[in-house]
C-alpha cells in the first residue's frame, strides 16, 4: 500500500449534502463476483451471486460498507440463499447466473427513494428472476420477486419465499450473554390467531433449532404478518411485515451449537405466502409477483424498532390519505339496533350533535330485518324497509356537516340472496370440493372479480357516498380449490392479484372517497390491504380490559391514524369505567355506536364526557397524531383478561405536545407508577394536565423524562390521562 507524505496534503472529495433528512444509496460490484450493498439511513444489507447462488451477506446498523471484511461466507451455511423458491418439484437454491443489474430513483425524494433490481437466469430451469429491493432512507428493506417462465410449458410453483438467507451470525454470543441467562434471541409476535384476540404480543426464546410462525392457513386470520427479532447478546431489532393477505410463514432455525469450533450462532429465517402447493400455476411467458417483505434492523429498544417501520409505512407504503387528512371521527348504526327511519333519524342526529365527522349505516340497508347475513350480495336498498330509498338519510347526514358512507361484505354472497339463484357457479369451492353459502365468492374467476367490482361502483355512485366500509366476515381456510392444468392450484394466489387490483383501480376512480378496511373485527389487518384502504377496524372486540392489549399491540403493527377503535358498540360498556374505553380512543382513530335509543333521555353527563373527548381529539391530538410517534410502556400485558398495568404515549413528531394514558388492567397488585415519558424534549418545560382532576402544573422536560412523575390508579379498569405541552 502506497504510504502518504506527512508533510503534503491530502485534499479529499466531500460528499455533496442533499439536504433531504433520509438517505440511500445501492452500491454493486459486479467483479470478482456480483456484490450488491444496500444503504438505507444507517442499516447495511448486503447480498452477492457466489459461485450459483444468490445468497445474502449480512447486516450491520454502522451504515458501513462491508468492503473488507465482516461478511458472511456462504459455504458455512446449508441454506444462504437470498431467496426461496421451488418450482416443478426443485429448490432452485443454486445454478443461477447473473443477467442485469439496473438502479433508478423512484418518489420524490430523490436522496432517499431507489430501487434496484437485480435479473438471474436458471440455467437448468427456465425460470428468470428478477429480485426487486426498495430503500427509502428509513431502516426497513423492501424485498419482492419477479419470476418469469420462460420456458414451453406451464410451471408450478410450490414455494415462493420473497425473502430468506442467513439474517445473522453472532460470534462469541456465550460470552456476550454471560450470566445473564438470556435467551441468544427473542422473538415478539402476536401469540393468539383468533378472532377478538388481535394484538396479543408476546416475547418468545427462540430454540436452537426450528421455530415457525403462521397465519391464514395452519393458523387461524386474526394474527397480523409482523415479527420482531431481538439479540439479546449484541442488541439488534429486525422487524418485518409481509404484505400479504393469504397463508403466510416466518421461519426462523437458530444453530447455537456451543460446541463450534467459531463460538458462533447462525440464524436463518425466510417468510412469504404459505399454502397447500401448488400456490400458483405460471404459464408459458407468464410473470408472476410475490407479495413484498419489509424488513429492517434497529439498534435501541423496541419503540425504536416500532418507529421506524410506522415512517416507513407512512413514507413509502401507505397511500395518501383522501380529502387531504385522515382521522375522521366516525359513527354509524347497524343490525345490532332495530334500524327504523326513526332509530336511523335519530342516530344521525345524536352524530352530528357530538361532533361526528363521518356517518354510515352498517349491514342490513339492503335486506329485511335479521336477514342481513342471508342476503349480502344483492346490494340494492331494500324497498319494503326504505321504500323512499336512502338519498333522504343522505341528505340529513350531510345537512349536518357529516361525511356520508354505507357498508358492504363484497366478496360473498349469502343463501337468500337473488344472485345466488342467478349464480351458484360463483361461489368458490373449499378442498372438500364443496361451495358454502355466505362464504367466498371466486374472484380467480375473471367474470366474478368484474361483477364484484361493478358492483362497488355502482354503490358508490348510485347513493354518492363519501365512505366506503368494507367487511369480510368468512375466511378461505386452506385456500381456494382449482384445478389448472393438470394440477389442484391453490387459489390465494390469484385470489388476492385480483382482489388487490379491484381496490387499486377503485382508490383511482373515487379518489375523495374514504375507504376503510374491515374484516369480521381484525382479519384482515397486513399491510398489503391497508395500503389500499383510509384505514383498518382491527377488532370486534371492545371490552375491558382486553380492549387495551388490543390497542396495545395492534398500533405497534401500525401507525395510530391508521387504528380503529369503538365505544359504544359490541358490548364494550359491559365492563370498565367510561373514561378507560373512551382515553383508548385517543390514541387511534375514534368510532362511537348509538349512545342512546330513540324516544329515551340523553344523559347529559355522559354527552358532556363524549363532546370533551372529541374536542380533545379534535383540536389537540389529531393535529399531530399522523407523523406521531407512539410508545409501548408496557408492551406485553398477561393474560387472556389480561392483569397489570398499561401505559401508552403519544407525542408529536417536535416534541412539543403529548398525551399518556395509564391503565389499570384486571387484579391491580401496583396502585402507584412512576412514569417517565419517552417523547417530550429534555430542554423544554411543560404544562402538564391531570385529566381525571383537572389540575395543571409546570413541569420541565427532564423531570419529567428522566425522574418521572408518580400516578396512583386503585381500583381494576380505571384509568388517567395526562396532556403535555411545551411552553
Amino acid at each position: 500500500m502506497k504510504k502518504l507524505s506527512s508533510s503534503k496534503a491530502v485534499k479529499v472529495k466531500q460528499p455533496k449534502s442533499s439536504g433531504s433528512k433520509e438517505w440511500s444509496d445501492v452500491l454493486f460490484v459486479e467483479k470478482p463476483e456480483p456484490t450488491i450493498s444496500y444503504r438505507s439511513g444507517m442499516t447495511v444489507y448486503e447480498e452477492s451471486l457466489t459461485k450459483g447462488q444468490f445468497v445474502g451477506r449480512g447486516w450491520n446498523g454502522a451504515g458501513f460498507v462491508n468492503f473488507y471484511d465482516g461478511r458472511i461466507r456462504p459455504e458455512e451455511h446449508a441454506a444462504p440463499q437470498a431467496f426461496w423458491l421451488e418450482i416443478d418439484g426443485q429448490l432452485l437454491a443454486s445454478d443461477w447466473e447473473f443477467a442485469g443489474f439496473d438502479k433508478k430513483t423512484t418518489g420524490k425524494d430523490q436522496a432517499a427513494d431507489i430501487h434496484a433490481t437485480v435479473t438471474l437466469r436458471h440455467k437448468v430451469r427456465p425460470v428468470t428472476v428478477k429480485v426487486h429491493t426498495k430503500l427509502d432512507g428509513t431502516p426497513i428493506i423492501t424485498r419482492w420477486l419477479e419470476v418469469t417462465n420462460t420456458g414451453k410449458s406451464t410451471a408450478a410453483l410450490s414455494s415462493a419465499y420473497s425473502w430468506s438467507g442467513i439474517m445473522q451470525k453472532a460470534n462469541r454470543w456465550k460470552s456476550h450473554l454471560g450470566k445473564s441467562g438470556l435467551p441468544l434471541y427473542s422473538l415478539g409476535y402476536f401469540d393468539d390467531s383468533r378472532w377478538g384476540n388481535e394484538g396479543d404480543f408476546h416475547w418468545f426464546d427462540v430454540p436452537s433449532a426450528g421455530y415457525r410462525v403462521d397465519g391464514r392457513y395452519r393458523r387461524e386470520r386474526h394474527r397480523h404478518p409482523m415479527f420482531v427479532l431481538r439479540n439479546n447478546a449484541t442488541g439488534e431489532h429486525f422487524i418485518g411485515q409481509l404484505a400479504w393477505s393469504g397463508g403466510y410463514s416466518f421461519e426462523f432455525d437458530l444453530d447455537a451449537d456451543k460446541r463450534s469450533s467459531d463460538s458462533a450462532a447462525h440464524l436463518f429465517f425466510r417468510a412469504g405466502p404459505d399454502a397447500p402447493a401448488p400456490q400458483r400455476i405460471i404459464s408459458k411467458g407468464e410473470t408472476v409477483v410475490t407479495p413484498e417483505m419489509h424488513l429492517g434492523m434497529t439498534f435501541g429498544d423496541l419503540d425504536t424498532a416500532i418507529q421506524a417501520m410506522h415512517t416507513h409505512l407512512r413514507r413509502s407504503v401507505f397511500m395518501p390519505q383522501p380529502r387531504g387528512r385522515g382521522g375522521w371521527i366516525e359513527s354509524g348504526i347497524g343490525p345490532e339496533i332495530e334500524m327504523t327511519p326513526e332509530q336511523i333519524h335519530h342516530a344521525i342526529d345524536v352524530a352530528g350533535d357530538l361532533g361526528a365527522e363521518v356517518f354510515f349505516i352498517d349491514a342490513g340497508w339492503y335486506a329485511p330485518a335479521n336477514k342481513w347475513w342471508q342476503r349480502v350480495g344483492d346490494w340494492k336498498v331494500d324497498s319494503e324497509r326504505f321504500p323512499d330509498g336512502l338519498a333522504p338519510y343522505r341528505k340529513l347526514v350531510q345537512s349536518k356537516g357529516m361525511l356520508w358512507g354505507l357498508w358492504m361484505d363484497a366478496e360473498r354472497i349469502g343463501s337468500e340472496s337473488e344472485i345466488a339463484k342467478i349464480h351458484p357457479e360463483w361461489l368458490a369451492e373449499g378442498y372438500d370440493c364443496n361451495k358454502h353459502w355466505s362464504g367466498l365468492i371466486d374472484l380467480t374467476n375473471p367474470e366474478v372479480a368484474n361483477w364484484m367490482e361493478e358492483q362497488i361502483s355502482h354503490v358508490i355512485e348510485h347513493h354518492q357516498l363519501d365512505f366506503f366500509r368494507l367487511d369480510y366476515n368468512t375466511s378461505p381456510g386452506l385456500g381456494i380449490h382449482k384445478v389448472n392444468g393438470g394440477f389442484v392450484e391453490n387459489g390465494y394466489w390469484r385470489y388476492y392479484e385480483a382482489l388487490y387490483g379491484i381496490y387499486d383501480r377503485l382508490r383511482v376512480k373515487f379518489p375523495n372517497v374514504i375507504f376503510e378496511n374491515c374484516a369480521g373485527g381484525g382479519g384482515r389487518t397486513d399491510i398489503g390491504m391497508v395500503k389500499r384502504f383510509s384505514h383498518s377496524w382491527i377488532t370486534d372486540w371492545q371490552i375491558a380490559p382486553r380492549s387495551f392489549s388490543i390497542t396495545n399491540g395492534m398500533t405497534m403493527a401500525l401507525p395510530p391514524e391508521h387504528v380503529d377503535r369503538l365505544i359504544f358498540g359490541q358490548s364494550g360498556h359491559i365492563a370498565a369505567e367510561f373514561d378507560f374505553q373512551a382515553r383508548l380512543l385517543l390514541f387511534v382513530r375514534p368510532t362511537f355506536g348509538v349512545t342512546y335509543p330513540a324516544g329515551s333521555e340523553e344523559n347529559p353527563i355522559l354527552t358532556a364526557k363524549m363532546k370533551k373527548l372529541f374536542g380533545l381529539f379534535r383540536n389537540f391530538i389529531r393535529p399531530f397524531m399522523e407523523n406521531g410517534q407512539i410508545y409501548h410502556h408496557t408492551p406485553e400485558v398477561t393474560g387472556y383478561d389480561p392483569q397489570g398495568l398499561g401505559v401508552l404515549e403519544l407525542a408529536s413528531e417536535d416534541r412539543t405536545r403529548a398525551i399518556c394514558g395509564l391503565f389499570q388492567l384486571s387484579a391491580p397488585t401496583q396502585t402507584e407508577y412512576l412514569l417517565r415519558l419517552r417523547g417530550l424534549d429534555i430542554s423544554r418545560k411543560y404544562r402538564v394536565t391531570f385529566d381525571n382532576s383537572g389540575q395543571v402544573c409546570e413541569i420541565d422536560g427532564f423531570t419529567l423524562m428522566k425522574q418521572g412523575v408518580t400516578v396512583r390508579l386503585e381500583g381494576a379498569l380505571t384509568s388517567e390521562l395526562l396532556l403535555f405541552e411545551a411552553i
